[in-house]
C-alpha cells in the first residue's frame, strides 16, 4: 500500500488561546517531534500488518537525518525517499487550549519532486495521496491505469484536472463552505468527510451516514485525520468490504490519539479493542 506525501519535522507549541490581532500569546511549552501527514499515515498503518510503502522527500540536513532515522525504525516496509538539495520539511503546530492545532508550513516545500515513477504497482495495491496536490497528478494516472483502488486528500474536490479516484477523505475544514458533495460523487464515488466532535460522513450515491465520533477529552488534535485514514486504509487493505466498519475503525483511532500529545499517531495495537476489529 504505497502513501505518498509529506514527512516534516514538527515544532508544536501549546498555548491557552489565540490572541486577537495585533495581540500577544504566551507559549505554554514547546515540543520538537516528527509528524507529517503522509507520514503519520503509513507509519499508524504499517503497525496493523497491512505492507506499506512511503514516498517522500527529505533534505540534507539535521532534521532530514532525525526523520529518517524515524522512518527506518518503524514498520514500513518500503521507502521510496528523494533527497533534496534543500531543507527537509519544517512545520510551526499551534495547539490551542480545546487541543485544536493550527499549522504554518516555515520553508519551502519540495513536495513537487516526489512522485510513484520508481515504484512499483500491482492492481491488488492501494495507492493514497493524504495531502492532494495537482503534480502528484502523473502518479494518480499511473496507479489507475495499473488498476490499483486510489485513495485522495480531500484537496481534490477543488481539482477540476482529477479524472476521478475510489475514495476520498479529509477534514471538513478542506471543502469550501456550502460544497455541494453530491456533485463530487461524478468523480468520486465514496466521500469520507471529518467533522471534528461531530463525527465522520459518508457519502456515495446511497446517500449520506455519519458514524458519530467517540466523547473523549481532547489534548492535541494533531495527527488524529492521519489515524482515521490508517483505520480507513486498514480496513479495506484487509478486505473489509463494509464501509461504514471501516470509518468505525478510523473513528476509533482517531479517538485515541486526540487524548495525547503527539504529531505521530499512537499504534493500532493501543487501540480499545483493536484485535477484534482488525482480528
Amino acid at each position: 500500500l504505497p502513501i505518498s506525501g509529506p514527512i516534516a519535522w514538527d515544532t508544536a507549541i501549546y498555548i491557552d488561546g489565540f490572541p486577537l490581532p495585533g495581540g500577544f500569546a504566551q507559549s505554554l511549552r514547546t515540543v520538537e517531534r516528527p509528524g507529517g501527514t503522509a507520514a503519520n499515515t503509513a507509519i499508524a498503518l504499517a503497525t496493523t500488518g497491512v505492507v506499506t510503502g512511503l514516498a517522500c522527500y527529505l533534505g540534507n540536513d539535521e532534521r532530514g537525518r532525525a526523520l529518517r532515522g524515524v522512518l527506518e525504525n518503524s514498520a514500513i516496509a518500503e521507502l521510496a525517499i528523494a533527497n533534496v538539495d534543500g531543507p527537509s520539511s519544517h512545520v510551526l503546530v499551534v495547539i490551542d487550549e480545546r487541543g485544536d492545532r493550527t499549522i504554518f508550513g516555515l520553508n519551502e516545500s519540495y513536495l513537487h519532486l516526489v512522485s510513484l515513477t520508481d515504484v512499483a504497482l500491482r492492481p491488488t495495491d492501494i495507492v493514497c495521496f493524504p495531502l492532494w496536490r495537482e503534480h502528484f497528478l502523473p502518479s494518480l494516472h499511473r496507479a489507475r491505469e495499473a488498476g490499483c483502488m486510489t485513495v485522495l486528500g480531500i484537496e481534490a474536490l477543488d481539482d477540476p484536472q482529477v479524472p476521478g479516484a475510489d475514495l476520498v477523505v479529509g477534514s471538513a475544514a478542506g471543502v469550501h463552505e456550502n460544497f455541494d458533495l453530491t456533485v463530487a460523487l461524478e468523480r468520486f464515488p465514496k466521500i469520507i468527510v471529518t467533522e471534528g466532535a461531530q463525527g465522520a460522513r459518508m457519502v456515495s450515491a446511497a446517500g449520506s451516514v455519519l458514524q458519530p465520533a467517540l466523547a473523549v477529552e481532547a489534548v492535541d488534535t494533531t495527527g488524529a485525520g492521519d489515524c482515521f485514514l490508517a483505520g480507513v486504509l486498514a480496513a479495506y487493505a484487509t478486505g473489509r468490504t463494509d464501509d461504514t466498519a471501516a470509518v468505525a475503525m478510523g473513528s476509533r483511532w482517531a479517538a485515541l490519539s486526540v487524548t495525547r500529545e503527539g504529531s505521530v499517531p499512537p499504534a493500532w495495537s493501543e487501540v480499545p479493542g483493536a484485535e477484534s476489529l482488525l482480528g
